[in-house]
């Protein structure tokens, strides 16, 4: 009967990677020192969003965009660690930190992490699931149950909304995850860690203008304002490869 009961406890989650060698793994990496690193930067979004992509480090970003986060950052580091690199990124914009959650670096604003008016407080509904799905996928899926809480659509639950979705260049794997319970930050978190999308950026647009239901609302790095009240919330969902700083963008 005990035999039974690990196997039944192992089959519960299978996120398709071993999250403890994972999280070694990101502790690695951030205590690596690196020989010169040049940073050029418009605002804390995208200095965070470069410094991930070019060392590899999966992290969620929560951020208000206004004047203070969109001051450009321009530094050059010799001999630090990519931890001590992502301490001065988030040192120059006063308000925010950072800590290690589940193999991913979150970055947030001290006073946004507990506020009622931030989506990513809610609980993810006991119906939702990911079962043998890519995680672009899933978080096509995750979004739309956010919608629907914060711009009711009065979908029955476990209803799911027409749609498409395309992988483009990144080759993802299926996975199944349990994230019932969780609030959609930490879901996200989870998406980060075991899918092959490695930065998630919820970019929150206005904090005085509100949904009607009392939430924050929200805009995309490629989408610069805010989005109609019947599409929020929004955010990034990003593997490494498909981060294009706005220079870039603009230049294809």
């Amino acid at each position: 009967m005990r035999a039974i009961g690990i196997l039944l406890m192992l089959l519960v989650v299978d996120s398709g990677s071993p999250p403890l060698q994972e999280n070694r793994d990101l502790q690695t990496k951030l205590e690596t020192s690196v020989v010169e690193y040049n940073l050029s930067a418009s605002g804390l979004a995208d200095a965070l969003a470069r410094t991930s992509k070019q060392f590899h480090i999966p992290i969620g970003i929560e951020w208000v965009k206004d004047r203070q986060t969109l001051q450009d950052f321009t530094r050059t580091w010799k001999r630090d660690t990519v931890r001590q690199m992502l301490l001065s990124i988030v040192d120059a914009y006063p308000g925010y930190t950072f800590q290690i959650e589940d193999g991913v670096v979150h970055v947030f604003r001290r006073d946004l992490l507990s506020d009622s008016h931030n989506f990513l407080n809610l609980k993810v509904p006991d119906f939702f699931e990911v079962r043998q799905e890519v995680g672009g996928l899933a978080n096509v899926n995750l979004r739309s149950v956010a919608q629907n809480i914060v711009s009711p659509r009065n979908l029955p639950p476990g209803a799911g909304e027409g749609g498409s979705y395309t992988s483009g260049n990144v080759v993802e794997r299926p996975l199944t995850i349990n994230l019932r319970g969780a609030t959609f930050r930490e879901a996200l978190e989870k998406l980060a860690e075991v899918s092959e999308h490695k930065i998630w950026i919820v970019t929150f647009s206005d904090m005085t203008e509100l949904t009607p239901t009392g939430f924050y609302r929200t805009e995309t790095l490629w989408h610069p304002k805010p989005f109609p009240l019947s599409d929020q919330p929004m955010w990034d969902f990003l593997a490494w490869g498909e981060y294009l700083p706005e220079s870039t963008r603009s230049a294809n």
